[in-house]
């Protein structure tokens, strides 16, 4: 914001473009939510970007081994062909508001893997939620890799919340919908550590307060609690 204050002289939307380009060369704080057992994995491999063929066999082994779900053995290829994931095949998903995310969105902290969720059925999520723990992984990642369209909203959104802070003067920053698509997976150097939320709200239950029952994964344990 400072940077924009410095150098807006002309018309706001004169600068848009400009803008875009100069945020090439940043890096910006970016969340990914999940649920799982030890966050240090995204730490050592990073995060891997949909893969289908994973996704179905971690569903086939979940199955396996609740008795809960093996009623659903024999006809899940029929399940699963229900839920096609073809435009989410090898893209990584963040978001710029963590706060937006725990508001709207903390299905994928809540429930893990979307599509494993909508496979299962809302008459049998329920297992999901004894596996894991909901995760916020932060993410520095480099504005060079995403597509100059991206910037070009990104800088929309910048000069919009500077418009309202310089005009308005208000005490906060709005909650703002803005997710980052990558057709990749991002290494561990760019993961920079990771936090439980103790609360956020189910869009799949009418946006219900859903209370995590822990808030400490394997990795916190093994490192006195640090992410």
């Amino acid at each position: 914001m400072e940077m924009l204050e410095s150098e807006i002289r002309t018309d706001i939307f004169d600068v848009e473009e400009p803008f875009a380009d100069e945020l090439e060369r940043m890096v910006v704080r970016c969340f990914h939510g999940c649920r799982t057992e030890d966050a240090g994995h995204y730490l050592i491999h990073g995060i891997r970007a949909h893969r289908r063929d994973e996704l179905e066999a971690r569903l086939r082994a979940m199955i396996a081994e609740d008795e809960r779900l093996r009623w659903m053995a024999p006809t899940l290829s029929e399940r699963m062909a229900e839920f096609p994931s073809a435009t989410d095949e090898h893209r990584s998903y963040v978001v710029l508001d963590d706060r937006f995310m725990l508001e709207h969105a903390a299905h994928y902290l809540i429930y893990g893997s979307e599509w494993i969720a909508a496979v299962l059925g809302r008459s049998w999520r329920h297992p999901l939620l004894e596996r894991g723990v909901p995760t916020m992984i932060e993410v520095d990642l480099p504005l060079s890799w995403v597509t100059l369209g991206m910037r070009k909203a990104l800088s929309r959104l910048l000069l919009s919340e500077w418009t309202r802070q310089t005009v308005d003067k208000p005490a906060h920053v709005y909650q703002r919908s803005f997710t980052f698509i990558l057709d990749r997976d991002l290494p561990p150097e760019i993961v920079a550590g990771h936090y439980h939320p103790e609360t956020m709200k189910d869009p799949w239950d009418g946006r219900a307060v859903y209370r995590s029952p822990r808030t400490v994964c394997e990795h916190c344990g093994n490192n006195d609690g640090r992410g």
